[in-house]
């Protein structure tokens, strides 16, 4: 699961952000590490991460601000906190704005390390009692719970792209192929619009709307789990 899991590190301290960022891309984590909110929030803007690793003493604004702003714009988001800050009205109110943990500083790599595989650990077996959407490919259809959608025969293919690529990341030309389409930039920009009416049936089935979200100079990301029958 690792490589499915991404970690956002927010800490101003240049030597110890390196220090955890190098960490854990040597566990095979997908890792983006930043200084400051400006730069979290630049990253989510194409992007998604499974837990943030945020200091509580940041430029601008603060770490609990913005564990708070995260935790509502995306509720299944995790977050660690780090901060010399240990009395217990501290912890209180780091726990308040949504933290799932609150460690003091210093904290060992090794502390963290097990923090991060606890919160790895629950979302494991979370997911696996989860229900997901089924593809049936063969019947073009599109399940979620009691919901049924059906897709055309190039939306099904389209679709199954995204499940089947690495990091469920579709590449413009390789949609354009799909689409039996030349690559031009007309022809690019006309994807924009196919990707939308494809969220569209995917909203049909309750999955959140945009479940493909744009990759910058890329192409396009599936970011919901899609089960292949």
């Amino acid at each position: 699961m690792s490589q499915d899991f991404t970690i956002a590190i927010i800490e101003d301290h240049s030597s110890l952000r390196e220090m955890m960022t190098n960490h854990f891309k040597k566990e095979n984590y997908k890792v983006f590490s930043g200084s400051m909110a400006e730069e979290l929030d630049g990253y989510f803007k194409k992007n998604r991460a499974d837990l943030l690793i945020l200091d509580l003493n940041l430029p601008g604004e603060d770490g609990l601000s913005i564990a708070r702003r995260y935790r509502q714009a995306y509720p299944n988001i995790n977050i660690i906190i780090l901060t010399v800050r240990t009395e217990p009205k501290d912890k209180i109110l780091g726990y308040g704005t949504g933290a799932d943990l609150y460690l003091a500083k210093p904290v060992s790599i090794e502390e963290l390390n097990a923090a991060v595989l606890s919160i790895k650990r629950r979302l494991t077996q979370e997911d696996a009692s989860k229900e997901h959407p089924k593809l049936d490919v063969a019947k073009r259809q599109l399940t979620f719970n009691d919901l049924k959608t059906q897709l055309g025969t190039q939306e099904a293919t389209v679709l199954k792209k995204f499940i089947d690529s690495p990091e469920n990341i579709v590449e413009y030309w390789e949609i354009l192929e799909l689409l039996e389409k030349e690559f031009t930039e007309k022809n690019k920009t006309a994807i924009t619009v196919y990707i939308h009416r494809l969220n569209k049936k995917l909203e049909e089935v309750g999955i959140e709307n945009p479940a493909i979200q744009s990759v910058w100079k890329k192409g396009y990301q599936l970011t919901k789990k899609i089960i292949i029958l």
